[in-house]
C-alpha cells in the first residue's frame, strides 16, 4: 500500500503579538518543499504536495494558493493583454485579477480553488474559497489576529494551543458522521463555509459571501426540452474536463450508477477514445456493484479495471485514518475510495473524474422521495389526522405495520429541516441514555439542527425539494463526499476533479423544475428520462447503492474485523467513554450481536473511528 498523508496546501497568518520567524522555522521543520511570504505582521506559506499547489509575490503583494482552475487559460489570455506574452502562474494570475476587479473577480473564476492574497498597499488579506468547497479552507479568528489554511493540522502547527476539543463538533460527527461547517473537531477552529471568503484589514476581519446556489425554476419549459438540455449541459460539463485532463493519465471512477456512468460514457464519446475507467467490488454480493460497472464498461467501450476490496485492505488502512483526515470522519467509503484510487495510480494515472454531486443537483438521494410521501400525509385535512388517524393508531400494538405506521406519522409531523434528519440513531433514542452526563452539559443538541435551519431559511423561496437539496450541497457535499474523496484520492497519490459540480452545471440545475427532479416514488425523474437510450436500461432502472463497504458482515465473519473492534470499543476503558455512557456502548454490542440488519454495525463503525482518532 503506497499510502501518502495529505499535508499540501497554504496557510496564512496575521499576528501581531508573536515572532513570525518563530513560525517559520516550525512550519520549515514539519513540511519540506515551503515557499514563504513575509511582511507587516503578514506570514504566507506554501507546502506544494502537488500541482495545484504554488507561491508568487513581487515583494510586496502575494498569493499563495490550492487552485484546479477550469477556465484558467481563458483569464490568463486575458490579464496578459496588458502584460505581453510572459509566463504568469496561478497566483500571479489571481494577483492581476484583483487589481482589474477588485474583490468582485472571484466571480470569474471557475474551477476548484482556495487562495490568500496580501495587497501590501492596502494591508488587506483575503482568504477565499470555492462555490462547494472543493478546496478547504480552515481559520482561527481572535482579537484582531487570523490563522488560516487549507487544512487542520497547518494551524496546528503554527499554534498547538488550537488543540481544544469542541464538544458540539463530537455531536455533530456522531449525527453525522462528519463534523458540519463551520465546526472543526477544535473550539477555536473554524471552516470556512464554500462560497466565503475571509477580508482582513488591520482593524477588523470579515466574512463575506461570493457565491450561492439561488433556485429559479423554469416553469416555461416543456419537459421534452428539459430532457434535451439537462444531456446537452451534463456533456458540457465533462467536455470541459475532457479538454483540461491529458486523456492517458486520467481516470474515472466508476461505480456502475448513473453519475459516473454519465461521465465514463461522455469521456469516451466526446475525447474519441475508451476512458479508462475504474471500478471496486467485494466478495459480499449485497455491498458488489461490479455487475452494473461491467455493462456500462460495455456500452462506452472503456478501458476497464477492477479491484476487490478485502478485510485485510480495512486493516491495513483504517489506522492512518486519523492522521488523514485530521478530525473524526466517520464515512466507511473512504475504504473504496482509497483502493480504487490506488488501483489506478498502480496504472499511471494522475487525475480522477469523480461522480459526485449528481444526487444534490438533480434529486437522486430516496430521503426525498420520502419527503414527498411525508408532505403527501400532511396534506391530508387536519381534522383526519388529528382527530381520525393519530387517536385510532395510538390504541394499536407497537409492531408490525402499525409500529411502521407510527414512526410514519411521528416523522411526518416534524418540520422541515428536523424531519431531514429524523432517521438518525441519535434523533431516536434519548441522550440521557447515550452521553455521559457531563457532556450532555457542555453540549448544545441542537446546534447541528440550528446550522440547518439557517441553510434551509437561505435557500428561500425555493421549494421544499429544492430546500434539501441545497442542505445536501452545503453538508453532504462538502463537508462528507468531497472530504472523503479527494482525501483518499490525495492519499493514493492523485488529484481530482468533479465534472457535476461544475458551477455553470449546478446554476442550470437550480432552474428545474423540483417537480421534475423528484416525483411520487420517483428520484432523479428528469435525470433518467435525459438519460434513456445513452445510459444502458439496467443502469437507469437500478436501485441506488454506491460504494459501500461492508461493514456489519465483516465485523461479524472476519477476525481481524472483529478483533479491532471488540479490543477496541468493548476491552478496558476507550477514549470515548469521556462522551459516551459505557452502558450504551454494550447495549449496542448486544444489538450488534443479535441483530441481522447493517444498522448497528454501521454505527458501531463510526463509533470505533471516533476512538481511533482519540486514541492517536
Amino acid at each position: 500500500m503506497n499510502l501518502i498523508i495529505p499535508s499540501g496546501g497554504f496557510c496564512a497568518i496575521a499576528d501581531k503579538t508573536r515572532n513570525l520567524s518563530d513560525i517559520k522555522h516550525i512550519l520549515e521543520s514539519r513540511q519540506a518543499d515551503t515557499l514563504y511570504f513575509e511582511s507587516d505582521h503578514i506570514l504566507l506559506a506554501t507546502f506544494k504536495q502537488n500541482p495545484d499547489q504554488g507561491f508568487w509575490s513581487d515583494g510586496i503583494h502575494a498569493v499563495v494558493y490550492d487552485m484546479d482552475l477550469t477556465n484558467e487559460k481563458q483569464l490568463s489570455d486575458l490579464v496578459k493583454k496588458g502584460q505581453g506574452s510572459a509566463h504568469i502562474n496561478k497566483g500571479q494570475l489571481i494577483w492581476l485579477l484583483y487589481q482589474i476587479y477588485g474583490e468582485r473577480f472571484v466571480d470569474r473564476l471557475r474551477g476548484s480553488f482556495a487562495f490568500a492574497l496580501w495587497d501590501g498597499m492596502t494591508k488587506t488579506l483575503y482568504v477565499i474559497t470555492d462555490p462547494y468547497g472543493l478546496k478547504p479552507v480552515v481559520y482561527r479568528e481572535h482579537s484582531n489576529t487570523l490563522y488560516a489554511g487549507s487544512r487542520i493540522k497547518h494551524l496546528l502547527w503554527a499554534d498547538p494551543s488550537l488543540k481544544t476539543i469542541n464538544p458540539d463538533a463530537i455531536f455533530h460527527y456522531l449525527f453525522f458522521q462528519a463534523i458540519c461547517s463551520p465546526l472543526t473537531i477544535y473550539k477555536n477552529i473554524k471552516k470556512l463555509e464554500p462560497g466565503k471568503g475571509l477580508h482582513k484589514t488591520t482593524r477588523e476581519t470579515r466574512v463575506f459571501t461570493h457565491y450561492d446556489i439561488r433556485y429559479n425554476p423554469d416553469p416555461a419549459i416543456s419537459e421534452q426540452d428539459w430532457k434535451a438540455l439537462i444531456r446537452d449541459e451534463i456533456k458540457k460539463a465533462v467536455n470541459v474536463y475532457v479538454l483540461l485532463s491529458p486523456h492517458d493519465r486520467t481516470g474515472c471512477f466508476l461505480s456502475g450508477g448513473t453519475d459516473s456512468s454519465s461521465i465514463a460514457g461522455f469521456y469516451s464519446q466526446l475525447s474519441g477514445k475508451p476512458a479508462r475507467t475504474f471500478s471496486i467490488g467485494f466478495d459480499d454480493p449485497r455491498y458488489n456493484e461490479l455487475d452494473y460497472a461491467r455493462i456500462a464498461a460495455r456500452r462506452f467501450n472503456t478501458e476497464y479495471h477492477e479491484y476487490c476490496v478485502t478485510p485485510r485492505d480495512v486493516m491495513d488502512l483504517i489506522e492512518q485514518l486519523p492522521r488523514i483526515y485530521d478530525e473524526p470522519f466517520g464515512n466507511a467509503s473512504v475504504i473504496p475510495a482509497f483502493y480504487c484510487a490506488g488501483h489506478a495510480a498502480r496504472n499511471g494515472i494522475d487525475i480522477m473524474l469523480g461522480g459526485d454531486g449528481g444526487d444534490e443537483i438533480f434529486g437522486g438521494n430516496e430521503r426525498y422521495v420520502t419527503n414527498l410521501m411525508f408532505q403527501k400525509y400532511l396534506e391530508l385535512p387536519e381534522l383526519i389526522r388529528r382527530k381520525l388517524i393519530e387517536p385510532m393508531l395510538s390504541f394499536m400494538p407497537d409492531q408490525g405495520l402499525f409500529h411502521k405506521a407510527k414512526r410514519y406519522i411521528r416523522r411526518a409531523n416534524i418540520q422541515n429541516p428536523e424531519r431531514f434528519y429524523s432517521y438518525n440513531l441519535l434523533s431516536e433514542v434519548n441522550p440521557a441514555l447515550i452521553f455521559q452526563d457531563d457532556f450532555i452539559h457542555a453540549v448544545n443538541f441542537n446546534s447541528f439542527l440550528d446550522i440547518a435551519k439557517t441553510h434551509y431559511q437561505n435557500a428561500a423561496p425555493a421549494n421544499d425539494t429544492d430546500r434539501l437539496l441545497y442542505l445536501d450541497m452545503k453538508f453532504t457535499i462538502t463537508d462528507n463526499d468531497i472530504r472523503k474523496v479527494t482525501q483518499m484520492v490525495e492519499a493514493a497519490g492523485l488529484r481530482v476533479r468533479y465534472p457535476l459540480l461544475d458551477r455553470d452545471l449546478v446554476d442550470f440545475s437550480a432552474t428545474v423544475p423540483p417537480g421534475l427532479k423528484v416525483k411520487w416514488k420517483k428520484n432523479r425523474y428528469i435525470f433518467k428520462q435525459a438519460m434513456k437510450g445513452f445510459l444502458p436500461d439496467e443502469i437507469i432502472t437500478k436501485s441506488k447503492h454506491g460504494m459501500g463497504l461492508p461493514v456489519t458482515p465483516w465485523f461479524k465473519q472476519d477476525k481481524g474485523m472483529k478483533a479491532l473492534l471488540y479490543e477496541t470499543l468493548f476491552t478496558g476503558t476507550p477514549n470515548l467513554s469521556r462522551y459516551i455512557k459505557r452502558e450504551f456502548i454494550r447495549t449496542m454490542k448486544s444489538s450488534f450481536e443479535k441483530d441481522e440488519s447493517t444498522y448497528y454495525g454501521d454505527n458501531l463503525w463510526v463509533f470505533l473511528i471516533l476512538e481511533m482518532w482519540l486514541n492517536q
